[in-house]
């Protein structure tokens, strides 16, 4: 006779859990944890092509979403495996989403969020070449600024100058500074594009007026929140949280469902969460793919 493994009981849970979800949101689900970065985008769209051969496949996909951030390109090519495969795209963050990640969010058509959940500042992660390891783009480019503005100081001493003048020939590279310049802007267009094509594809009068909302506006819109979410200055910190009340300020003006209003809902999805987190922690997991085919480990 086979015993039964705890692993197994808990996979079970988890794929039963992950149906729930699927049942209230009418839509295939997926669960990521993980680094916008390669292998993820290899993983996601494996196993979106296994769930689309399922004859009980959705149109509808729900993501529910946990990430430090990564690589814009990386967003790029997940986002394309998405609307390849499902007309419509909503994301749910139950904790944190940073940087690429909010970018990713930001391609969704609804955005499923809780008084606790957070995205970030659109702020890219570019690997310096020294010894490889990711920084906060932006962060990079308001330091390199600030040196450049210190040695354009007229009131500086030439010896104040010089000291500067070192630190960046020694700490900054031409080529990485490129990287950088290329990665924010790549990241804001992004938001420009999908935005308008998504997200606000449904809002078609002005609430308070009520006039009809044209495609200039929706453009301005996406502009304005690419904007302020790429002012390095206005967060100050590349893991700074951007809740609900920030993203629906007048500041950013960007609808969020509060999921957390829907006692069935929140229930089942800090269920669902929270037994991943927890299974992935006790095995030792950093990042990992879930769906209803089960959990699928990157690192």
């Amino acid at each position: 006779m086979d015993t039964i493994k705890c692993n197994n009981v808990i996979d079970q849970v988890l794929r039963n859990a992950n149906q729930e979800i699927s049942k209230l949101f009418d839509s295939d689900v997926i669960f990521l944890k993980a680094p916008m970065m390669p292998p993820i985008d290899d993983a996601i769209k494996d196993e979106i092509e296994e769930i689309k051969t399922d004859k009980k496949t959705k149109d509808k996909l729900t993501v529910i979403l946990e990430t430090t951030g990564g690589y814009v390109e990386t967003v790029e090519r997940i986002v394309n495996v998405f609307r390849k495969h499902y007309s419509e795209v909503q994301f749910v963050v139950p904790n944190y989403a940073y940087s690429a990640g909010t970018i990713l969010v930001m391609s969704g058509d609804e955005i499923h969020m809780s008084y606790y959940s957070i995205l970030g500042p659109i702020d890219p992660q570019i690997a310096t070449n020294e010894g490889g390891a990711p920084v906060p783009g932006m962060g990079y480019l308001a330091k390199w600024e600030e040196l450049v503005g210190q040695i354009n100081d007229p009131n500086k001493k030439p010896e104040e100058i010089r000291a500067q003048l070192g630190y960046l020939i020694s700490k900054f590279d031409a080529a990485t500074l490129f990287t950088i310049e290329q990665s924010v802007e790549h990241s804001k267009s992004l938001l420009k594009e999908w935005l308008p094509k998504y997200k606000f594809k449904n809002w078609l009068t002005r609430e308070t007026s009520g006039t009809p909302v044209t495609d200039a506006d929706r453009q301005q819109r996406a502009d304005d929140i690419a904007t302020v979410l790429g002012d390095a200055k206005r967060w100050h910190s590349h893991g700074r949280g951007v809740g609900i009340k920030e993203l629906e300020s007048d500041e950013i003006k960007l609808k969020v469902k509060n999921y957390g209003d829907d006692k069935a809902l929140y229930r089942n999805v800090s269920h669902y969460y929270g037994l991943l987190v927890d299974f992935m922690a006790k095995n030792r997991y950093t990042s990992a793919v879930h769906t209803r085919r089960g959990i699928r480990r990157l690192a």
